[in-house]
């Protein structure tokens, strides 16, 4: 997961009701069983990519949040590797490691497009016993067109009072979320991507437990309130606190990348996002970029550079940059035009809001796009 820090301002998207996004038009769901790990934690599994698939999302779990997972290995129909957790970025696949729910996208870069037909998929589970869990896939059949619409609900927890009037009945004219809104449609813009419609909710659970998320697994319960399998929609939760374990505030934080895009009742259904993000003095700029760069994750995109400057996203057309002075970080004026003014730069900028054709083929390719 990819936090978004205020006290360092890095960059590291579900409750409510409402009606669905697109629904099941486009999409193919393939339960693939339950599985369990062997004595070192590993087990292997077919999945068949349908012949019109253009994108293929593989879950497995849950597992717990105490429990750490990822793709040991992904081989192709043909026998070649496509991922290796011992060289991870030999190839243009990658996989996450987390905790309680493992999503898998297929493709993550046009350099190594979905292929159909079977797959063979070694997962790890970092326990010391074995550990059962359910894998499912959902393809994506429908065809990618040129211009693309991805939907949205924004869920209001216990926020009411923290910025103004916010809930969902005066939400839709609150000043700084309606730019950011606006922001966000002309980010995405640049990709292809139209913000299509936006549903608003109050969330109807526990909103005690969750106005303040202060653990993964409080965030990941909070996603897991999503009910709906087949909502096409990127969800954004709005709380009035994220706290890091170091006892700073994370502006936003999104289950990806990717994100569980069309899926409910997992801990990987959506992006959680602050009040302490509404900025009076830039109404809607910096909190339109941030809810774009997380909704940006839950579609599958991945940091051009990351903090460290040791991972690279898959992506042929998205500037790298290295760590020149040696300290340990790649900083925003350290790398300039090399990733710096991209969207998903790790870090807030300014002028981090440029995006690639490549950032925007592997959006267009997500379930909840259409």
């Amino acid at each position: 997961m990819y936090p978004y820090s205020i006290l360092a301002l890095f960059l590291l998207v579900l409750g409510g009701c409402g009606d669905e996004g697109k629904g099941e038009e486009g999409l193919v769901r393939e339960d693939l069983g339950k599985v369990t790990t062997d004595a070192d934690g590993g087990v292997t599994l077919p999945v068949d990519v349908p012949e019109d698939a253009v994108s293929a999302l593989i879950t497995c779990g849950p597992y717990g949040y105490d429990v750490l997972a990822t793709a040991d290995l992904l081989v192709d129909p043909g026998g070649a590797t496509i991922f290796d957790d011992d060289d991870p970025e030999a190839t243009a696949m990658r996989v996450n490691v987390e905790d309680d729910f493992l999503p898998m996208l297929m493709p993550v870069s046009p350099d190594l497009d979905v292929q159909a037909g079977e797959h063979q998929l070694t997962l790890y589970v970092d326990s010391d016993s074995p550990v059962t869990v359910s894998c499912g896939a959902v393809y994506r059949v429908q065809p990618v067109e040129e211009e693309t619409t991805v939907d949205a609900r924004l869920v209001f927890v216990g926020v009411d009072g923290t910025v103004d009037t916010l809930n969902a009945q005066y939400a839709k004219t609150e000043a700084v979320l309606t730019a950011a809104l606006a922001e966000i449609e002309s980010v995405w813009a640049r990709a292809g991507i139209t913000l299509g419609e936006v549903l608003y909710d109050d969330f109807s659970g526990d909103t005690d437990s969750y106005t303040v998320i202060d653990d993964d697994k409080e965030f990941g319960d909070l996603l897991r309130t999503v009910e709906t399998p087949g909502d096409r929609r990127v969800t954004f939760f709005f709380v009035q606190d994220i706290t890091a374990d170091d006892g700073a505030t994370i502006l936003g934080l999104s289950a990806g990348p990717p994100g569980a895009a069309a899926m409910g009742g997992t801990s990987k259904s959506g992006v959680v996002v602050t009040t302490a993000a509404w900025d009076e003095a830039d109404p809607g700029g910096f909190l339109g970029r941030l809810m774009a760069h997380e909704g940006g994750h839950f579609l599958g995109l991945y940091h051009p550079t990351e903090k460290d400057g040791s991972g690279h996203d898959p992506l042929g057309d998205t500037p790298e940059c290295s760590d020149g002075d040696g300290d340990g970080q790649v900083s925003t004026s350290e790398c300039g035009s090399n990733g710096a003014d991209n969207l998903m730069w790790w870090a807030a900028s300014d002028g981090a809001s440029d995006m690639s054709a490549d950032q925007g083929w592997v959006m267009k390719r997500s379930a909840a796009a259409h």
